[in-house]
């Protein structure tokens, strides 16, 4: 290649091409390794070359550090006209759906998990805080357009189109995604569109959105109302599939995507925000807030118990993520495969060194079974009733004595005339009523809700010895210790017979690992748009082996109409790989695939062998803690028996033993 002038007029000597676009090839430039020359292919417009010089005079240090920025420009002769530029060279880096889509991460990031995702998500945040603190605006936010390391760094490229402020002339961004405009821009042409920092903020909450969601667009979801409802129509319509507003604009998300609700709420408002109807008096959300707020989780994040892959949100109850491979099948999150070693399964404890650890835990002596001190086996002092106060008394034996008149009356009226018994008995009860002092009442029901209130707390007592003091829990520990010691006998046996299956169904295995290495998205498929394979891979539908009928008919505009033509065309591209696939009997098991299982067996059988070394001491805990929860609920068991049975006597007040009065007048 001919040699090229920088802006100053010195030679650039262009070396071995590194890539080429629609727009232009990019090459290596001798003598300076860590730049590289972007070539256009045709003439570079009046207008395009002073975008270019203004951009060079404005390379900051902090626009370096996160986005391939032009640092000069190229000519072809000193003073000829511009026909490239110079940029910092990206190497190490892929493009971020490499690492947002599982089948993708699972080849180019294999160690990434979920917090890995929000770090990147947050690097990006601050990528855009930086293009906007210098004044200028991405406009053509895409994925094509973020490079991501096995850091989590984040490099920006393609700057050449972004819309650059040189201080005395705006430069215009005229090219867009659609699947990635803001909903106020959708339809409108992009050619001197002035763009602002929030319609970028529109494009970030969406790749934010993809990494956090596994590749998921948040507005590709199923549709409840008539006709097909395409990714741009339903952001021009602001229909976000996952926001609580989902159902009122008729989406649902897609089937085996991450919950919303698993999001910490300010995180998940910030989406809202983001997908909301435009509002002039609300803004997106800015980089700044996705930087802090993504910050937060990322901090915030805990461990699955069950899996070290599996990382979130504190808050949460459970790892939402072992729910959702447990239902789609999927893993979103691939272990670390590490070289087979030799002799089979990772070595651990065999059934004979386990035998000492069984033995410890036999030798925990499980407390006795002791049932909570009954009320009449309790120790109690003699019962003394409360008296009524002194004012009642009086009001008492009068309440008595209108009580008997009355009911003399009713007796003698009945007696005249039976046939009026039905007016008679009505007519008594009223008058006792109207005739009650009501003082004693009240204090009858007060004591009957004493008496009450003393029993609910004794029930009360006795199920928390059922729970905390029985020798249930310490029963059930020690069932699941011996479960756990039978699985670990069974590990070799389960691993060979794993094994076995590797090796019996390697034509099966060799086929998923030849369809899994073609990708939707890198494949010409006729009839097949960007927006369709958008909502492909919204609902995991990312290579070859993911075609399948059942799978495609789950997608929105796939089975029915026009949507057929674009599902036979994906179904006769898996099928033509499949003619293609050629099996190699010579192979054994994929190494990849053995290492992997004996890395999950193995894994098993150190959480097993974790949890029984530790087994007698929890015996040993949960045997303590019985005892003292015994210790203090049966003395508080005493004590409410105590309040029960005086509540009872207090009650019994209003009630006299009609057996005392019998015996008193020799009965």
């Amino acid at each position: 290649m001919t040699r090229l002038y920088s802006g100053a007029g010195h030679r650039v000597e262009p070396g071995k091409t590194l890539g080429r676009g629609g727009e232009g090839a990019v090459h290596d430039i001798v003598g300076r390794p860590g730049f590289v020359a972007k070539i256009y292919h045709q003439a570079v417009g009046a207008d395009k070359a002073l975008k270019l010089e203004g951009m060079a005079r404005q390379a900051h240090p902090s626009l370096l550090e996160i986005a391939a920025w032009p640092v000069d420009v190229l000519r072809t002769q000193p003073t000829g006209p511009i026909c490239g530029f110079v940029m910092p060279k990206v190497s190490g880096y892929q493009e971020i759906h490499s690492l947002y889509g599982p089948a993708h991460r699972k080849r180019a990031f294999p160690q990434a998990d979920w917090s890995f995702l929000i770090h990147a998500a947050r690097n990006l945040a601050s990528a855009f805080e930086t293009i906007h603190a210098r004044g200028h605006v991405i406009g053509d936010v895409n994925p094509g357009n973020v490079a991501i390391s096995a850091q989590a760094l984040v490099k920006l490229i393609d700057c050449d189109s972004f819309q650059i402020d040189t201080g005395s002339r705006l430069f215009s961004c005229d090219v867009g995604v659609p699947q990635f405009t803001a909903p106020e821009l959708q339809d409108r042409p992009f050619h001197g569109l002035r763009r602002t920092p929030d319609h970028d903020a529109f494009g970030l909450a969406l790749l934010c959105f993809h990494l956090l969601f596994m590749g998921r667009h948040p507005f590709a979801g199923r549709y409840r109302g008539k006709g097909d409802m395409p990714i741009e129509r339903a952001i021009k319509e602001c229909r976000f599939a996952f926001g609580q507003h989902a159902a009122a604009r008729s989406m649902e998300p897609p089937p085996h995507t991450l919950p919303f609700a698993a999001l910490p709420r300010p995180v998940a408002h910030l989406f809202e925000r983001a997908f909301a109807p435009p509002n002039p008096a609300q803004r997106r959300p800015s980089a700044r807030e996705w930087l802090l707020a993504l910050e937060q989780l990322g901090g915030e994040l805990r461990t699955c118990r069950h899996s070290a892959l599996h990382k979130y949100p504190q808050r949460s109850s459970v790892c939402p993520w072992c729910a959702l491979e447990q239902t789609s099948g999927t893993p979103f999150f691939v272990p670390a495969v590490h070289p087979p070693a030799a002799g089979g399964l990772v070595a651990g404890l065999g059934d004979a060194d386990l035998e000492p650890v069984w033995n410890r835990i036999l030798a925990v002596e499980p407390p006795t079974d002791e049932e909570p001190p009954a009320p009449a086996s309790t120790p109690l002092a003699p019962i003394v009733p409360t008296p009524l106060p002194e004012p009642l008394r009086p009001i008492r034996r009068r309440n008595a004595i209108k009580t008997a008149a009355i009911a003399g009356i009713a007796l003698t009226a009945t007696s005249i005339h039976p046939q009026l018994i039905w007016l008679w008995l009505p007519l008594a009860t009223v008058v006792w009523s109207l005739t009650q002092d009501n003082a004693a009442r009240r204090e009858r029901q007060r004591r009957r809700m004493a008496l009450l209130a003393a029993r609910r707390e004794l029930t009360d007592l006795r199920a928390a010895w059922e729970r905390h003091a029985s020798a249930r829990s310490f029963t059930d520990k020690l069932q699941a210790l011996r479960e756990l010691r039978e699985r670990h006998r069974k590990l070799g046996a389960e691993y060979q017979r794993d094994l076995r299956r590797l090796e019996t169904g390697q034509r099966q295995l060799q086929l998923q690992a030849f369809l899994e290495g073609h990708f939707v998205d890198a494949a010409r498929i006729a009839g097949l748009r960007a927006t369709d394979r958008m909502a492909l891979e919204s609902y995991g539908i990312e290579t070859a082996a993911d075609v399948t009928p059942a799978a495609l008919q789950a997608v929105p505009g796939f089975g029915q109409h026009l949507g057929q033509q674009r599902y036979a065309a994906l179904l006769t591209w898996r099928q033509a790989l499949e003619r293609q696939f050629r099996y190699d009997p010579d192979k054994g098991a994929n190494p990849t695939a053995v290492a992997t299982l004996r890395q999950q067996h193995a894994q098993q059988r150190q959480r097993i062998e974790r949890e029984l070394l530790a087994g007698s001491d929890e015996l040993a805990k949960i045997k303590t803690d019985i005892l003292k929860q015994r210790a203090q609920l049966n003395t508080a068991l005493i004590r409410q028996a105590m309040r029960e049975a005086q509540a009872r006597a207090d009650l019994r007040v209003f009630y006299p033993d009609i057996g005392v009065f019998w015996r008193r007048n020799g009965g």
